[in-house]
């Protein structure tokens, strides 16, 4: 893993983005990408002196460097030392998620406080927006984290790459692992099959103890935050099939809806 990408509004819960990304690079030997997207500040250009600034350009120069500063400040602590950090500055002409996609990275990590209600219908939060469009995997962080530990795997028998993927970026030795299958009623399968295969998973990965449990639930996304909620889950983990236009309208995502509800950290791989 090369490279992280957080991108940070520097409120709090994009600090603690930071802080696990920071703990990332550190295992991978990871270059940390900190993007700020600068909103040009229209109405408090028109109320400041503008004569203390040449031109709109001038006041955006002002207000690049200030960020690149105050991202400065952010970095220079002790725990962060080894990590090597490159600062990106981008004009909002586009949403955040287009900037973030637009950057190359392995792995996103950014802070969110979810949506819901209005705003979800609306517009959603920038978090959804980002598991949708990124290339590469997300891990959303809601409230500051010590260790991931008590880790859900939710899965769909469909794709069994991500567990794997998912397994590469936490302490194998350290974690308690919950794979969880939600039973909506859509589909016929076999309890002893799915159960066999989680042993399988689980052999493979190095996890001699484990915990399997199938969830009757619907919909989905219910049955999954429901479920980590119960075993007071450290994080989610889960992929997306990056449903987009019409797809997206019909069935929507289950990764997005987890994002956007869970309290927890959510990682969703495509």
């Amino acid at each position: 893993m090369k490279t992280i990408l957080v991108p940070i509004d520097l409120s709090d819960v994009s600090e603690y983005a930071l802080e696990v990304a920071v703990g990332i690079a550190k295992k991978h030997g990871s270059t940390v990408i900190l993007l700020k997207r600068l909103i040009f500040p229209t109405v408090e250009y028109t109320m400041i002196d503008n004569d203390f600034y040449e031109d709109k350009e001038d006041y955006y120069r002002y207000l690049t460097q200030e960020s690149k500063d105050r991202l400065k400040d952010m970095i220079d602590r002790p725990a962060y030392e080894g990590v090597k950090f490159k600062l990106t500055i981008v004009r909002q002409e586009e949403s955040l998620a287009d900037c973030v996609a637009h950057q190359k990275a392995d792995l996103i990590v950014m802070g969110s406080t979810g949506a819901s209600g209005w705003k979800e219908w609306t517009k959603g939060s920038n978090a959804e927006h980002v598991v949708r469009k990124a290339p590469c995997p997300v891990l959303v962080i809601k409230s500051p984290v010590s260790a991931f530990t008590k880790v859900v795997f939710a899965v769909d028998f469909e794709n069994e790459e991500f567990v794997k993927t998912s397994s590469a970026l936490l302490d194998k030795t350290a974690i308690k692992p919950h794979f969880v299958y939600v039973d909506n009623g859509t589909k016929i399968f076999d309890a002893d099959a799915l159960s066999e295969k989680v042993g399988k998973w689980a052999f493979e990965l190095g996890y001699s103890v484990y915990h399997f449990e199938i969830v009757e639930e619907s919909p989905i996304e219910k049955g999954i935050l429901n479920y980590a909620r119960k075993v007071e889950a450290d994080i989610i983990m889960m992929y997306t099939h990056g449903r987009k236009g019409l797809q997206h309208f019909i069935y929507g995502s289950i990764a997005e809806d987890v994002v956007n509800h869970a309290e927890m950290a959510v990682l969703v791989s495509h």
